[in-house]
């Protein structure tokens, strides 16, 4: 009997006990299958990868649709593309080029790659579903070639000092899934010793140090190795607990923005909060949702049931989408061949507002995301810093840096990622190109001990350090970047985030504490009160969304700028008394690609980088930056106004809204109050902690 799809789970996908809804997951990964079938080669004109980025999909996609709806053509194209697999020389085993090679070693000395782990376990969901395509001896032939290549390969990445991250928990997988459907006791042993140090790697609440994308993808690995290893043997369903990545759901949930179609792309499409490396055109892979709703229900039945509406609220419209070539990586997310055989036991779909989330949601990965509502118009998302970090890397020069999205449209965003072999990648990820702040500083230097001083302008952005290791077996301890967080509450109207990320500058930055404050679905106040040693010069960078040309800007002054795209609309003012910058394009993409210059890498001027600098280098500034959003027209009727003891007070079409800002120095304390409704907030610190506490 098949590991991966029990006979009830079998009849239950034949015989139509399934909703409409699993009906279409049903026949859509079937014709998926059966479309790719009918060429030759694991390759076609439609594929816009390299050969190894889709094996896995591909080959568990045909082995399940061969398993419930078997055809000659399903046959013929699974053995074949299974032998060629088998039979490619031991490099291509390694990965491409660009992964570490070095045949001088030979095959004993080499380690695998995420690519090697694929190759494994796609040729074992193989083995297992569809078994019966090959002969006896071809059997045997892949099955010595899973275990000399693919498992070997694995355990001796796992073997050197390597990170605790998503690679780990992909390269388990490679040896799990094939220990299973071996059933080698031996190297099943050996997978559950690996993941108790794998599973490591997710922070407490369940989200990841890397990004929500490469949470997902860690998820994906984990749940293959879950489900492989308690489907051969129930007394081994906790070597993955899936309590420990449970809590992603509810990251995803709060994460996620809205759907709704993309230029260059076909139909409905995702949007999410994406900091650190991902897409923004993001929604989590369909096998790792259905997975947790299904698996989660008795421990976790809340995030079960998020998993489960998330899963609807992504995939239901849009089932059909390509491209399907590059999910198993978690590139692209779609759903494969797991999500038949768990959807039907998935929880019922619960909502954020049926499981009564609150409309301000932090995790220990350091985001925090506020709405006015969950049914509302504004989302602002602000990546800080909580807990140090237990699955390191993907890292970007964003702490303290915000996104925001009105109107089913983002306005201030984070620039994603692009291939990571591409000559601007490190423009990308630095801290320039966030919604953040970067600092000059005015140094003499001596080159030598006979030379002269001479005077330089050194940029100051934040460290992308991380590193987190297994050493003889034992993983370093999680990794500290350095930043606090300080405060992430909502009383009533408001919301606000606080963090310090001077530590991430080194010296002489001393203090860079950001409050970012949100005021009901129309005004944001970000207030940054920076410290240093000696004096430098700040400079204020936003990032405003262009991706599709749409965006209409223009500054209505040194000290304020409007942009519009879409049926949204954005007012800025910078108080801080700085000049503004050059106006640089820049880069703002969809979803990542593993080649250059594909679909979702988008083009210079897909993001127009603005901003202010100080005119004068200084020790301390409090700054104020004031923001309101609106529909494209509305946004003309929102003012800022002068008023006695307010830092800043923003007024909205008729009078409607009135928010003032008041800062009070030494303790520093902010007040808003909404005139028109009379309620008042104030942020400050109490018995030691800084706290939002409502008049």
């Amino acid at each position: 009997m098949a590991l991966f799809l029990s006979e009830r789970e079998k009849d239950s996908l034949r015989t139509g006990e399934r909703d409409s809804f699993c009906s279409d997951l049903y026949w859509a990964l079937i014709r998926r299958a059966e479309q790719r079938a009918s060429k030759p080669g694991l390759l076609s004109s439609d594929d816009s990868v390299d050969w190894w980025r889709p094996v896995g999909e591909y080959l568990s996609d045909a082995a399940m649709a061969y398993a419930v709806k078997p055809s000659e053509t399903l046959s013929v194209w699974i053995r074949d593309v299974s032998l060629s697999l088998v039979r490619r020389p031991f490099q291509d085993w390694i990965g491409p080029a660009y992964r570490a090679h070095d045949p001088s070693k030979g095959e004993a000395g080499q380690v695998g790659h995420l690519e090697t782990a694929h190759m494994s376990w796609a040729l074992s969901v193989v083995m297992d579903l569809a078994t019966e395509v090959f002969t006896q001896e071809e059997r045997s032939e892949v099955e010595q070639v899973v275990r000399d290549r693919g498992v070997a390969l694995c355990l001796r990445w796992l073997e050197t000092p390597q990170k605790v991250a998503n690679w780990r928990l992909v390269m388990i997988a490679g040896v799990s899934v094939a220990a299973a459907v071996l059933n080698d006791r031996k190297l099943i042993d050996r997978a559950v010793a690996e993941l108790k140090i794998g599973m490591q790697c997710f922070q407490p609440d369940g989200s990841y140090g890397e990004s929500l994308q490469y949470g997902s993808y860690a998820i994906y690995a984990a749940a293959l190795s879950h489900e492989a290893l308690r489907r051969r043997d129930p007394l081994l369903t906790d070597a993955v607990p899936v309590s420990s990545y449970a809590g992603y759901a509810r990251w995803a949930a709060y994460s996620h923005l809205y759907m709704k179609p993309l230029s260059g792309w076909d139909g409905i499409r995702p949007r999410a909060i994406n900091f650190n490396d991902s897409g923004a055109m993001f929604k989590p892979h369909g096998d790792v949702l259905c997975h947790i709703a299904a698996r989660a229900m008795g421990e976790a039945p809340r995030d079960a049931g998020l998993a489960r509406w998330l899963f609807e609220r992504t995939y239901r419209d849009g089932f059909s989408y390509g491209p399907h070539d590059q999910g198993s990586f978690g590139l692209l997310n779609d759903f494969g061949f797991l999500t038949l055989a768990l959807y039907s036991q998935a929880a019922p779909a619960q909502s954020p507002e049926q499981a009564d989330l609150p409309r301000l949601g932090l995790f220990s990965c350091g985001d925090v995301i506020a709405r006015d509502e969950w049914s509302g118009k504004t989302v602002l998302g602000f990546h800080g810093f909580a807990d140090p970090l237990y699955g390191p890397g993907h890292l970007h020069g964003d702490i303290n840096s915000i996104i925001l999205a009105h109107n089913n449209e983002r306005l201030l965003v984070d620039p994603g990622h692009s291939c990571y072999r591409n000559l601007s990648r490190q423009l990308e990820i630095g801290t320039l190109t966030h919604n953040t702040c970067s600092f000059t500083v005015s140094e003499t230097v001596r080159e030598s001990a006979h030379a002269e001083e001479t005077a330089r302008v050194r940029q100051i952005e934040q460290s992308l350090d991380s590193d987190r290791r297994v050493r003889e077996g034992t993983p370093d301890v999680p990794y500290d970047r350095g930043g606090r967080r300080l405060l992430a509450e909502h009383h009533g109207l408001v919301a606000v985030a606080a963090g310090d990320a001077a530590a991430l500058y080194g010296s002489p930055i001393d203090r860079f504490t950001r409050f970012v404050v949100l005021c009901g679905a129309h005004a944001v106040f970000v207030v940054d009160w920076i410290t240093s040693s000696v004096p430098v010069t700040t400079r204020w960078s936003w990032l405003l969304n262009n991706r599709d040309g749409e965006l209409d800007f223009k500054h209505a002054g040194n000290d304020r700028l409007v942009a519009r795209r879409g049926n949204a609309g954005l007012k800025l003012f910078h108080l801080g008394g700085g000049q503004p910058v050059n106006t640089t394009y820049s880069y703002v993409h969809d979803a990542y690609h593993c080649l250059p210059a594909h679909r979702g890498e988008n083009s210079s001027g897909s993001g127009v980088l603005v901003g202010w600098r100080e005119k004068h280098a200084t020790t301390e500034r409090l700054v104020v930056h004031a923001m309101a959003v609106d529909s494209y027209g509305e946004i003309a009727s929102w003012h800022l106004h002068e008023q006695e003891g307010a830092a800043a007070v923003l007024e909205g079409p008729a009078g409607r809204e009135r928010w003032k800002l008041s800062v009070e120095h030494d303790p520093l304390k902010l007040t808003v109050e909404e005139q028109t409704a009379q309620s008042t907030y104030t942020i400050g610190v109490s018995d030691g902690m800084w706290r939002l506490w409502e008049a």
